[in-house]
């Protein structure tokens, strides 16, 4: 299928901005026939937007000025896929994904260079199997040069297959197993560094009940072995509310971080690190717990006699180049409205109708600096206040954008259709100012900061949806 359109449609627009930024809008896309979307950003010197529309699938391709250049048509090997994820990389990009053939999972890439043309088709997997036990997921190293395709085959089997994403080559591909854990309540997280290192977070007994007998455990898969490595961290006498792995790929060090409570799993009473390197993995690893001040209480609630924080989730984390690291937090709470919930799909799934009769509220940031040592360096709180209802939160929380002497957390000041987008910049030290970057008054914007991509240290790209109607935007820093 060709798209066409009238020439009108493919111009866009450009407009200055406060402070020196530059904001380029591109061309609308329909999406009512879409399922999903992918936001690919600098492939050469284009920009690429994958769109999955049930059985169809396109490509479309921009100019680093967003001007419209074409569409291209995929055709996969058989009509009913499952995409797993995209990966973009050194001027090329590819899509994995996977389908059922005689009786066969199969798991494929397909590969484009920077023109947008199609240069491989590879299969990484193939496996004898009635069903789909379980969809397969996705995780990507820092600098995009590793993939790990992963599935669970049963309670206590985790299926893992790493891949170079340079060559397209078939690392390893595994299976591990827990017999002393349950992967469909036990299992936290999976990531992969920059050298196909892979390690899967479990935890178990974390309840009120049971909570004498919580425990983490941290499994180090490597392809330079077939011993698979393990430590756990002792939890014990906290229930934990969050909690991720991370990996600092400077300095070869392993992060485990959380949020706990001495009872509630929707509260928290402080934050916890522990962090080992990967050279010096002992079976223990002591997690350093650090409650909240007093400071940060107040911030948050004010003069109000509060002991917790409600509703905070661990957003993402920042390595220092001293060891030491960021923890940036933020209040996300849903409601909801009915008896009865439709869950949300996969894959960037931007349906509005899924997720319906929900209340969002997405507030305040917290930032907890943390030194090498693992003593707390500094901690701030960001105060913002966002809501909406029936949109999946598509528009709530922020976008982390890295310049090299200061993070800028942007986001949008309110949900509604005229609007003000804000950040807030912070240099090393927690010291912050909060400015306005642009208002979205008149100019028929809803933008997606949850999901934006940063194309350079001066550029970021974000999605604008509104209804069944996207357009990419650019925001450049002067």
């Amino acid at each position: 299928m060709t798209f066409k359109y009238p020439l009108f449609l493919y111009l866009l627009f450009s407009f200055a901005i406060a402070n020196a930024q530059e904001v380029s809008v591109s061309k609308e896309f329909n999406l009512r026939n879409d399922y999903s979307y992918e936001i690919l950003g600098n492939v050469g010197d284009h920009i690429v937007l994958l769109r999955d529309q049930g059985l169809e699938y396109s490509l479309e391709v921009l100019g680093n000025d967003l001007s419209f250049k074409k569409t291209v048509e995929i055709q996969f090997e058989k009509s009913k896929i499952e995409l797993i994820g995209v990966v973009n990389r050194n001027e090329k990009f590819t899509i994995y994904y996977s389908f059922k053939d005689e009786g066969n999972t199969h798991i494929s890439s397909r590969s484009y260079n920077q023109k947008v043309e199609p240069v491989d088709t590879t299969l990484l997997f193939r496996e004898k199997t009635k069903v789909f036990k379980q969809l397969f997921d996705i995780a990507v190293s820092e600098d995009n040069s590793k993939v790990l395709v992963y599935n669970r085959k049963n309670k206590n089997e985790l299926n893992i297959i790493a891949i170079d994403q340079d060559s397209v080559k078939v690392l390893y591909d595994d299976i591990i197993s827990f017999e002393e854990y349950d992967l469909r309540t036990d299992f936290r997280e999976i990531i992969i560094n920059n050298s196909a290192e892979a390690f899967i977070l479990l935890n178990k007994n974390n309840s009120k009940g049971d909570k004498e007998n919580n425990i983490a455990e941290v499994n180090y898969v490597s392809p330079y072995t077939d011993l698979v490595e393990s430590f756990q961290i002792s939890l014990s006498d906290i229930v934990v509310s969050d909690m991720n792995i991370f990996f600092d790929n400077k300095k070869d060090n392993i992060l485990v971080a959380g949020l706990y409570h001495e009872k509630n799993k929707t509260a928290s009473q402080g934050y916890f690190a522990a962090k080992t390197s990967k050279h010096q993995i002992t079976p223990l690893v002591t997690a350093e717990m650090s409650p909240y001040t007093m400071e940060v209480l107040e911030a948050v609630y004010g003069k109000k006699i509060e002991k917790d924080l409600q509703n905070f989730k661990i957003s993402n984390v920042v390595f220092r180049n001293d060891g030491g690291f960021l923890l940036i937090t933020e209040m996300n709470k849903e409601l909801a409205r009915r008896t009865y919930y439709n869950g949300t799909g996969r894959f960037n799934n931007y349906n509005n109708n899924q997720g319906i009769w929900k209340d969002y509220y997405n507030e305040h940031i917290i930032m907890f600096a943390v030194k090498p040592s693992g003593i707390e360096h500094w901690a701030e709180v960001l105060h913002k206040k966002q809501f909406s209802q029936d949109d999946n939160n598509i528009y709530g929380s922020f976008f982390m954008y890295k310049s090299p002497s200061r993070l800028r957390l942007i986001y949008n000041d309110e949900i509604k259709k005229n609007n003000t987008v804000s950040e807030y910049v912070i240099n090393p030290i927690g010291e912050f100012e909060r400015n306005a970057v642009l208002s979205t008054d008149y100019q028929d914007l809803s933008l997606r900061f949850r999901d934006a991509l940063q194309l350079s240290a001066t550029e970021l790209l974000v999605p604008s949806q509104r209804n069944y109607r996207l357009n990419l935007v650019k925001i450049k820093y002067n």
